[in-house]
């Protein structure tokens, strides 16, 4: 937990120099946010790890299987991707794009999210005899 301060720190310094870019250069400061981003990210990635690790035991300890674990953490993955590169494309003022990688997160997830839906639906169906 002492990466926090480390990472808002870093992220109240990258502002104030966003600030100024924004308006002499905002090409840079679209840029500068993306670096951080990517440097956070990167920065962050052991912690992810750990989170999916416990979960990944927790799953083990509760006896739910791969089948299920694996959807939800890939949807956990799109949705922060997607949350990403909708900001930065925000960032750049771009709206339109923006709504098209949001767009493109959403169908990803409804993807991922079929085969459980087909699993719930067909033992629904077991259960009611249909």
């Amino acid at each position: 937990m002492l990466w926090l301060p480390l990472v808002v720190g870093l992220a109240l310094v990258i502002t104030v120099f966003q600030a100024e870019f924004r308006e002499e250069q905002p090409s840079w400061a679209v840029l500068l946010a993306t670096a951080f981003s990517a440097v956070a990210f990167t920065a962050l990635l052991p912690h992810i790890s750990s989170v999916v690790q416990a979960l990944t035991a927790l799953a083990r300890e509760g006896s739910v299987g791969s089948f299920y674990l694996n959807p939800v953490l890939k949807t956990i993955a799109v949705a922060y991707l997607t949350s990403f590169g909708v900001q930065i494309c925000q960032e750049a003022g771009e709206a339109a794009i923006s709504a098209v990688v949001e767009l493109a997160g959403k169908l990803v997830i409804l993807i991922i999210g079929l085969p459980l839906l087909q699993a719930i639906l067909q033992t629904l169906f077991g259960i009611l005899g249909l």
